[in-house]
């Protein structure tokens, strides 16, 4: 018997006892008709499509470009049109857990689990989860199945039943996302809607550590919920007067972007401020009570516009800009009197843009995120295949031949882009102090062949050794973020 049961342990070290696995991603495709390439570029051969809201096992990732379990083979689709999906962990609750061949109790025995070993969920039937690991894998009655949770250095489990709660968050926009940590970089966890409260144990840079209805705890972006404590008290205004800083200002009936316009106002009107709600001053106009909104307005006396809101506004709620930072990888675009690159600062341009619709409310895809080529055509299949509802490419231009050459201008190609280029240059002409070059048609690729309204923002001339050193200035593009985001919002309204 003695040795019988030496003999057991030994199989049941060669099959139980392993190391916790990093469980594998998932890509959730988001249009139809998504192609599969052989290798991780336009030029590789097609080998299939995948569609809209189709589900495939993360392989590997390069670049720009994702490779996935597809079909029995692997295949590459491009990053842009995938949405990542962090697959759910678990653990067994109890030593010898039985993993069979099908979901039930008659199913064939294929081995066991040991108490703690991590293993990935792949999908559930009834009460029976078909999990996956490096040693077994089969179906186990739930039942008997816990959701992981990471060690720390000491070995003991984290948990958050214990944490002090600091306050309530609720979210304010349709859907937000909610991550492993406090950056729009990390893993989803899960998704959670409009109106849902939750409490948070923690606050860093802008973002909330929330707990979920199961006790675990993902981040949140701190500009999509509002903090109970703080919007239960009343802001104080700082300024009996407020100041309008573009002409067609829309005055509302109401603090929000969804309320009638009453009326419009110029650059340089001035009205008594009555109080304040969220982002919105309340002012008399006319003998009656209205709103503006107030990242368009300036405060007191100072002559400085004001940067973009670190807050959200719903201006924007429920629409989707997919903005290009134009060149990139080998492509440096332009190169300015001093030695700048286009392809940087579109780049450093676009971030700060992203940052500042979403603050608005809409959601933002870019067709680059980093120091990255992407052919023209590409850029154009992204957009034409997104739900995008319009394209702004970022540029930076150059005349070498007379370097006095300035100002900023806005391209279109189809007609209906040319009320979004107007509304863009517009703002973009009262939020800098470069020349306004106006709008102009352009036959850019990127525009040519979009469907979308499309427009291309040249924002300055590198060439200009003056220029140059004033568009690289986060002043600078502080001001040309906030004169597009203006722009977008007078164009949807």
């Amino acid at each position: 018997m003695k040795g019988w049961l030496s003999l057991l342990f030994i199989f049941a070290g060669l099959i139980w006892m392993t190391t916790n696995i990093v469980h594998a991603d998932q890509a959730v495709i988001q249009v139809d008709r998504l192609n599969v390439r052989s290798g991780p570029s336009l030029s590789d051969p097609i080998i299939g499509q995948a569609n809209n809201s189709e589900t495939y096992r993360i392989v590997n990732e390069k670049n720009d470009w994702t490779q996935i379990e597809w079909n029995d083979k692997k295949g590459w689709v491009a990053s842009y049109l995938v949405k990542i999906k962090q697959e759910e962990s678990l653990t067994s609750k109890v030593d010898y857990l039985r993993v069979r061949e099908q979901p039930g109790m008659d199913g064939k025995l294929r081995g066991y689990l040991m108490k703690n070993i991590q293993v990935t969920k792949k999908k559930q039937q009834g009460d029976w989860v078909l999990i996956s690991s490096a040693k077994v894998s089969g179906w186990v009655h739930s039942d008997y199945l816990s959701t992981y949770t990471h060690s720390n250095s000491k070995g003991k489990k984290e948990t958050t039943s214990n944490t002090k709660s600091l306050g309530q968050v609720t979210v304010t926009t349709a859907v937000i996302n909610v991550r492993t940590q406090g950056s729009t970089n990390t893993s989803i966890i899960t998704q959670v809607g409009k109106g849902k409260t939750f409490d948070y144990v923690s606050e860093s840079k802008g973002w909330f550590q929330i707990r979920l209805d199961n006790n675990k705890t993902g981040w949140v972006a701190g500009w999509l919920v509002t903090d109970k404590k703080s919007s239960t008290s009343t802001p104080k205004v700082q300024s009996s007067k407020i100041t309008l800083l573009y002409n067609g200002t829309n005055i509302r009936s109401g603090p929000s972007s969804n309320n009638k316009v009453v009326g419009h106002g110029h650059k340089g009107d001035q009205f008594d401020v009555l109080g304040k709600e969220g982002q919105w001053y309340k002012i008399s106009y006319k003998d009656m009570e209205a709103y503006v909104a107030g990242w368009i307005v300036k405060a007191g006396s100072s002559s400085t516009p004001p940067q973009p809101s670190n807050k959200k506004s719903d201006s924007l709620s429920g629409k989707t800009i997919m903005i290009d930072a134009g060149h990139g990888g080998f492509d440096p675009g332009a190169i300015g009197a001093n030695g700048s690159y286009e392809k940087t600062l579109t780049l450093q341009t676009t971030k700060k843009l992203k940052n500042a619709i979403e603050q608005n409310g809409a959601h933002v895809m870019m067709t680059r995120s980093n120091d990255s080529y992407v052919s023209l055509s590409a850029r154009t299949i992204l957009s034409n295949t997104s739900k995008a509802d319009v394209f702004v490419s970022i540029h930076y231009n150059s005349f070498p031949k007379d370097i006095s050459v300035s100002g900023i201008g806005t391209y279109y190609y189809h007609s209906n882009s040319k009320s979004v280029a107007s509304n863009i240059q517009s703002s973009l002409a009262e939020a800098v102090d470069l020349r306004d070059r106006g709008i102009k048609h352009g036959d850019f690729h990127v525009l040519k062949n979009n469907k979308k309204p499309a427009v291309l923002l040249e924002l300055g001339f590198l060439s200009n050794p003056t220029e140059e050193r004033i568009v690289k200035s986060s002043v600078f593009q502080n001001k040309v973020t906030q004169g597009v985001v203006n722009g977008l919002i007078s164009y949807f309204d």
